[in-house]
């Protein structure tokens, strides 16, 4: 919301009405790892039972599961991430980590945003909480917190002239002109999409129609004059 239609713009990569998650908002130049998982202490499938006989062994137990949680952030970021996305939650203890290890932390709810990303920036999305090699790290140049109008964003730029993915901003006084200039753009994309699958195409709007009528007439005429006009002329 905000500005006049012509204030949208395309831009390379990809917008996500988010906000972070953790008090790193920037990354420039970043490797970016991506998670369909939680990014928190693992939770077991099965339950258990712990016997636990002091407060200290009660300490220590507490303090096991937070030091496995340190090493996996830690490894995470010794990999060269900079950018860690999940589409599970990002638990307190986890965030903690995450800011003590300088790393933009993004969550998305979506499995099909976390798809969208993964093209976007070129990594392929991994189920488990483990530090990532460096074939399935993915690469953006730049990822930031914005706000357009009143509106937080999380923005994937990609620098080059061309890349995986596109976005449409659309800017707007009301919701109503916004999804009216939605509806357009999204049938003129579908549009495109099916000229490049058959390149047949015909006028919308009746204008098809209008002229099929307009040949079919020209055509009557020139029929009912033929056969009305004498032999000997």
């Amino acid at each position: 919301m905000g500005s006049g239609i012509l204030a949208s713009h395309v831009m390379n990569g990809m917008v996500f009405k988010r906000d972070i998650e953790g008090d790193v908002k920037k990354a420039a130049d970043a490797k970016i790892a991506v998670y369909s998982c939680a990014v928190d202490i693992n939770q077991t499938e099965t339950k258990g039972t712990v016997l636990i006989k002091s407060a200290e062994e009660l300490l220590q137990y507490s303090n096991r599961e937070e030091d496995l949680l340190e090493k996996q952030i830690k490894a995470i970021a010794e990999s060269g991430v900079k950018v860690v996305v999940s589409g599970g939650k990002m638990g307190d203890l986890a965030l903690h980590f995450i800011n003590k290890y300088k790393l933009l932390a993004v969550r998305l709810m979506s499995k099909f945003d976390i798809r969208r990303v993964a093209n976007t920036v070129g990594a392929i999305v991994l189920s488990t909480l483990v530090p990532p090699t460096a074939d399935v790290q993915g690469h953006c140049d730049l990822v930031y917190l914005d706000e357009i109008g009143d509106t937080s964003v999380v923005v994937f730029k990609q620098e080059k002239k061309e890349g995986a993915i596109s976005t449409i901003v659309l800017r707007g006084a009301t919701e109503n002109s916004m999804d009216d200039v939605e509806r357009a753009i999204d049938d003129g994309v579908n549009n495109f999409k099916a000229i490049t699958k058959d390149n047949r195409l015909l006028p919308g709007a009746g204008a098809t129609e209008v002229e099929l009528s307009r040949l079919l007439t020209q055509y009557a005429d020139v029929s009912v004059l033929s056969r009305d006009r004498p032999e000997w002329l």
